[in-house]
């Protein structure tokens, strides 16, 4: 684990007032690739997922920054569409890119941070998105469709869903994946929630979800 190499980030978004603060976890030697963490819309930073996403980069020799949007240092709500999220998102990628030149950069999101990621899909610094427990339709809600971020999505995807989603019905996501005009991949974590939470038998389901990415980015991180 290399938590005590997280060293505190501060740069702008790309457009508006206000600060963007995250930490970046850096390997020792030059990384291979590039990760920024975003949380869900209740969350931040420090919440379980992004922070061990980002230790686990770090660890397998990405550079990763775990990111708060700017309404959670401001106690306040995330922006009705997300626009305001793209943008601290988008200033994420111009300060790993300025910091890692020519190493590809990965966006990963859990729940509305994967909604944000998808918006920020065009970015040309993007390589590819990671979707953490995507919420596909309002809780229990599988009739709701069309995700307004969805037609936005224009860069590889990976989506990690636990099978017992509440956000996201799998049957409904599957009918939807073919309509991405992008290569994308499914892997579902068995037994596990919204957030991953084992469903029965405790178990660090977080195993699981971390396998799935770091093989889904090796494929696309070139030979050095």
């Amino acid at each position: 684990m290399v938590e005590f190499l997280a060293a505190d980030a501060r740069f702008s978004p790309i457009s508006g007032s206000g600060t963007v603060h995250g930490l970046l976890h850096a390997p020792e030697a030059a990384p291979s690739a590039g990760l920024v963490v975003t949380h869900g819309r209740s969350g931040n930073l420090q919440n379980p997922i992004p922070r061990r996403i980002a230790t686990a980069a770090a660890d397998a020799g990405l550079a990763a920054l775990r990111m708060n949007f700017r309404y959670t240092d401001e106690k306040g709500v995330a922006s009705r569409d997300l626009s305001r999220e793209e943008d601290d998102l988008r200033g994420a990628l111009r300060f790993m890119a300025n910091r890692f030149p020519e190493i590809p950069i990965f966006l990963a999101g859990q729940s509305m941070g994967a909604r944000v990621c998808a918006r920020a899909s065009a970015d040309p610094l993007a390589t590819g998105l990671i979707a953490l427990g995507y919420p596909l339709h309002p809780k229990f809600r599988p009739e709701v469709r069309d995700p307004p971020e969805w037609p936005m999505v224009v860069k590889p995807i990976l989506f990690v869903q636990g099978d017992h989603d509440p956000f996201c019905d799998l049957a409904r996501l599957r009918e939807d994946l073919p309509r991405l005009p992008v290569p994308h991949d499914l892997v579902v974590i068995r037994d596990a929630g919204h957030s991953f939470e084992p469903k029965g038998p405790k178990r660090d389901t977080f195993l699981e979800v971390w396998d799935a990415v770091r093989r889904w980015m090796e494929e696309r991180i070139p030979a050095p």
